[in-house]
């Protein structure tokens, strides 16, 4: 009886050690090119005829460019506002945390300007992180586009973005 329990947990040793691979170290600086979508709730305040104040929540998900990168597979939530004045925006602010897979986080400020619902173009800094991502710094453009809302009070778009990362 001892000889086959001992041959099964040689095999189990065995097979556990095959099927676990150590994580590829992250390189402590790179490219960052992504595709996120978003959703998200959105208030506007009318400000007279010609004037709103938009204010929004937005979560999403990340495609890292060919299916890889520091940001791939990274949830996101972000919080911003803008004022319009005739249809066009100069000031939009937003902050996010992306949540990667393993739990890190990442922190990115940004600014933007564009045309209510239709399409914006920005810059973004990373600001800081959590665990393997504290010290990151970085920053880069991104262009995004909002399709028409799924319903009222909702807004949905995706961004496409490029810039670069540096760990300490």
């Amino acid at each position: 009886m001892r000889k086959p329990v001992a041959a099964f947990a040689t095999l189990l040793v065995s097979f556990s050690a095959l099927a676990v691979d150590p994580p590829a170290p992250l390189p402590k600086e790179g490219g960052l090119s992504s595709l996120v979508g978003y959703s998200g709730s959105v208030k506007i305040l009318p400000l007279g005829k010609d004037r709103v104040q938009v204010t929004y929540e937005v979560m999403g998900v990340v495609v890292g460019e060919g299916g890889e990168g520091l940001l791939h597979n990274a949830s996101v939530r972000c919080l911003g506002a803008f004022h319009v004045v005739n249809g066009a925006f100069e000031d939009e602010s937003t902050s996010c945390v992306y949540t990667r897979p393993d739990g890190d986080q990442i922190f990115q400020v940004s600014k933007a300007t564009g045309r209510m619902g239709v399409a914006a173009r920005g810059t973004f800094t990373l600001v800081g992180g959590t665990g393997k991502m504290t010290g990151i710094t970085g920053g880069g453009e991104f262009t995004r586009t909002g399709v028409r809302s799924a319903a009222e009070g909702t807004a949905q778009s995706y961004a496409r973005s490029k810039g670069t990362y540096k760990l300490p």
